[in-house]
């Protein structure tokens, strides 16, 4: 195997183990609220630290990464997963779960975002849809996620050994990133403020970082309520809320790896438009479902519903915006962490005061405004020519 190739299967990787850690907490939800004694208010802000943390490090890590190179932010990032996955195992208090959670974030926002950076960088030629084919890497690792804490739980095993051992896992994908020698990456210009601000207010940029907020924002409230959803209102047992989340990402994983290979025949505006108005619509009736049946097939349809949305949203723009890569992307992932640290928390609270049921409109509601927005992103003035 070459260099590039090694290099590739390393993102993938990286991508998977970035997608365990971040839905670890949907599940491990329920354990903190019966120890800690939590509201659904009280969790929304823990799950909002988590993407608070994910929004500051990506910024950062995108306008870092094009100065002092990709590799040196990336293995930053696996020292702060490393300790955070240990300080949230540790945690004995509501402060310090929210700052392990703030960074554990901002570790996993950073794999995320440079994953996929390196991944295009790596494979120039076929970034659109080695970008996509990365996603079904993140759904393996969202289904193992939920799998492995689902069944920890059931039998009894803390929620903090669970983070100890991801911790170990961070270890181990630390020492094996900085023993890999990566391919030469073509070289991006250092990152200027006013370069920001043009791409800020360029109209169709700022439209599709306002989608990302949308999708990621509903996305994130759909899984990571999914447990206590389950649970609370539909009486599922502790590992049958698990499964529902793992459920999700199966459905997920199976959409974005047909989309992969479809890509090429389809223009990928119009599938946004109809994923996302579609996915709209299945959360209505998610919201409205009470046979145990029909609960777990629409949530099987809101994974394939949902699928290669973010990846797609995702390649669209950067396929756009070229110049200082590491920027662009960490825009658009900024864009969309900003929806998960905002969305989840106001849906919890919507939850408090009217019911799950009724706060599951919310993600619903964003979807069809994804789509609404794709309909009309080809008629806003943009310079695409001076981000090239």
């Amino acid at each position: 195997m070459n260099i590039g190739k090694k290099s590739t299967f390393l993102c993938y990787i990286m991508n998977l183990s970035s997608a365990v850690c971040i839905t670890m907490i949907g599940p491990t939800l329920p354990q903190i609220s019966k120890e800690f004694s939590f509201d659904l208010s009280g969790l929304g802000i823990l799950l909002t630290c988590q993407f608070v943390g994910f929004t500051v490090f990506v910024v950062a890590s995108g306008i870092a990464s094009d100065r002092i190179g990709k590799k040196s932010v990336v293995s930053a990032a696996l020292i702060t997963l490393t300790v955070a996955c240990f300080a949230f195992s540790f945690a004995a208090g509501t402060l310090s779960l929210c700052l392990a959670l703030l960074f554990l974030g901002g570790g996993m926002g950073i794999l995320e975002t440079m994953s996929n950076a390196l991944l295009a960088d790596i494979n120039p030629d076929d970034a659109v849809f080695q970008v996509n084919f990365l996603q079904v890497f993140f759904g393996i690792g969202a289904i193992l996620g939920p799998i492995i804490i689902g069944y920890a739980y059931s039998k009894g095993v803390s929620w903090r050994t669970v983070y100890k051992s991801c911790g170990a896992l961070m270890i181990f994908l630390s020492l094996w990133f900085v023993a890999n020698k990566l391919p030469e990456l073509p070289k991006t210009e250092k990152i200027k403020l006013s370069y920001v601000k043009d791409l800020f207010f360029d109209k169709r940029f700022f439209m599709i970082c306002l989608c990302m907020f949308f999708y990621t924002g509903a996305e994130t409230s759909g899984w990571g309520w999914m447990s206590t959803y389950t649970e609370r209102n539909l009486g599922f047992s502790v590992m049958e809320a698990s499964a529902a989340v793992a459920v999700f990402w199966i459905a997920v994983t199976l959409g974005r790896l047909a989309i992969s290979f479809s890509i090429r025949k389809f223009e990928v505006r119009r599938m946004i438009m109809s994923l996302a108005f579609l996915t709209g619509i299945i959360c209505v009736i998610m919201g409205a479902a009470k046979e145990r049946w029909l609960v777990w097939l629409v949530i099987f349809l809101l994974g394939l519903a949902c699928s290669s949305q973010w990846g797609l949203i995702l390649s669209y723009g950067t396929e756009r915006y070229r110049r200082n890569s590491g920027t662009v992307f960490a825009m658009l992932v900024a864009s969309g962490s900003v929806g998960m640290s905002a969305v989840p928390y106001l849906t919890g609270v919507v939850g408090d005061l009217f019911g799950m049921r009724s706060a599951l409109l919310i993600p619903g509601m964003l979807f069809i405004m994804i789509s609404l927005a794709f309909a009309v992103i080809p008629r806003l003035k943009t310079n695409e020519e001076n981000f090239q």
